[in-house]
C-alpha cells in the first residue's frame, strides 16, 4: 500500500515539473539578458569567440563587440548583466567554456567592491532565470541566492505565475535572435553633463589599499583558478566610474581607490593584466561629462572610445587573427550595420 502510493506521488510530481518546465519559459520575463544569454551561451557555438566579457553593468555597457569586430576583426560576446556580482560572472563564465574552448577571458572589477554577501533578488534573476538546468546552474543558486530564494532560482514560475493575466504573443513565441546583432552590448544615449567627483583618485595620486570582501576575493581567486586551470588568458578590467556612486550604499566598499589598488597588486601577483580606465580619463580623452551616461555607466559614444582603445590593446599584445576578409564571418559585417555605434558613433572618422 505505502509503496503503490509513494509510486503515485513520484508520478504526480514528476509529471507537476515537467509542466511547470513547459510553461516556465512562457512566463519569465523577456529581457535583453534573456536574448543574449540564449543566444551567447547556447545558439552560437560554432566558432568560439575570440574574447568574452564578463560582469555586471558597467561592463555591459562598457565593451562594445561591434567596436572590437569593426576596427579590429575581433570576435567577441559581452555576457554581462546588470547586477552581476563576482559569484555569478564565476559561474556564467563556467557555462561560456562548456562550449567556447579558449577565449580570452576579460573580466568586470567594479562587483569586487560589493560588501553584501547576495546580489538583489532582480540582479540574480537576470542571470540565473537564463541558464539551462545542470550542475553548474545548481552549484550557482546554492552559492548565490540566499536560502530562503533558491527554490525561486531553480523553479523560476513561482515567483512569475502572477504574470498569467499580462502575457503577449511575444511570451509565446519569444525570439532571442531578435538582438543578436549586438553581441551582447547595450548603452544609453543620454548624456550625464557632470564632472567626475573623484577624477584626482587614482593610482598614482591614492596609495595604500583595502582587503577585498571576503566574497569577493574568493571568487576572484576562483576566476583566476579556472583561468588558469584551462590555460586562459585573463584580463581584469574597470570602465570609467565616479567612485562616489555608491558612497552611500552599505552593500559597497566606501574607499574603491583603495580597493582597485589591492585589485592591481592582486593581479600583479598571479600576472593578469588589470586595466583600470580611471587612471586611463586623460590618455584616452575620455570626456566625462559628454561621454558618461550617469555617474556610473558609458555612454554610447564613450563606449565606443572605451572599445577602441581596449582593441588597440588586445591586437598589440595578443596574437588574435582578423576575421573581416575572412568569408566564415560575412554576418559580422551584417551585424554592424545594426549596432548602436553604426547608428550613433559613424559621424566619429575613427569608427
Amino acid at each position: 500500500m505505502i509503496k503503490k502510493a509513494f509510486f503515485k506521488f513520484s508520478i504526480f510530481f514528476v509529471v507537476l515539473i515537467s509542466i511547470i518546465s513547459l510553461i516556465t519559459p512562457i512566463f519569465i520575463l523577456k529581457t535583453n539578458h534573456r536574448g543574449k544569454l540564449i543566444e551567447g551561451l547556447y545558439n552560437h557555438t560554432g566558432n568560439s569567440y575570440d574574447v568574452v566579457l564578463m560582469g555586471g553593468s558597467h561592463m555591459n555597457s562598457g565593451i562594445d563587440p561591434n567596436v572590437l569586430w569593426h576596427n579590429y576583426g575581433i570576435t567577441s560576446f559581452n555576457y554581462a548583466t546588470g547586477g552581476q556580482s563576482i559569484d555569478l560572472t564565476y559561474y556564467i563564465l563556467k557555462e561560456v567554456l562548456k562550449t567556447h574552448k579558449n577565449p580570452i577571458v576579460v573580466v568586470d572589477a567594479y562587483y569586487l567592491a560589493r560588501t553584501a554577501e547576495y546580489g538583489e533578488k532582480g540582479y540574480i534573476s537576470n542571470a540565473l532565470d537564463n541558464l539551462r538546468f545542470s550542475i553548474n546552474k545548481l552549484e550557482a543558486i546554492q552559492n548565490c541566492a540566499p536560502l530562503k530564494d533558491r527554490l525561486s532560482y531553480l523553479l523560476p514560475f513561482l515567483k512569475y505565475h502572477y504574470r498569467w493575466n499580462e502575457l503577449t504573443e511575444r511570451d509565446f513565441n519569444y525570439r532571442s535572435d531578435e538582438e543578436y546583432y549586438a553581441k551582447g552590448f547595450d548603452a544609453g544615449t543620454k548624456v550625464y553633463g557632470k564632472d567626475d567627483s573623484t577624477a584626482d583618485q587614482t593610482s598614482q595620486t591614492v596609495s595604500g589599499t583595502v582587503d577585498l570582501p571576503k566574497k569577493s576575493s574568493i571568487y576572484l581567486n576562483k576566476i583566476i583558478d579556472l583561468c588558469k586551470k584551462n590555460n586562459l588568458k585573463l584580463i581584469l578590467v574597470n570602465t570609467p566610474c565616479d567612485y562616489n556612486a555608491e558612497s552611500a550604499s552599505n552593500d559597497w566598499s566606501h574607499n574603491q581607490a583603495k580597493l582597485f589598488n589591492k585589485v592591481k597588486e592582486i593581479a600583479e601577483k598571479n600576472n593578469v593584466p588589470f586595466i583600470n580606465y580611471n587612471d586611463k580619463l586623460d590618455e584616452i580623452h575620455l570626456d566625462f561629462k559628454k561621454e558618461m551616461y550617469n555617474s556610473g555607466h558609458l555612454n554610447i559614444w564613450g563606449a565606443a572610445k572605451i572599445s577602441l582603445d581596449f582593441g588597440k590593446y588586445l591586437s598589440e599584445n595578443y596574437n588574435l587573427k582578423d576575421h573581416r576578409k575572412d568569408k566564415n564571418y560575412n554576418q559580422w559585417n551584417i551585424d554592424y550595420k545594426y549596432s548602436q555605434v553604426a547608428k550613433y558613433v559613424t559621424s566619429q572618422k575613427e569608427f
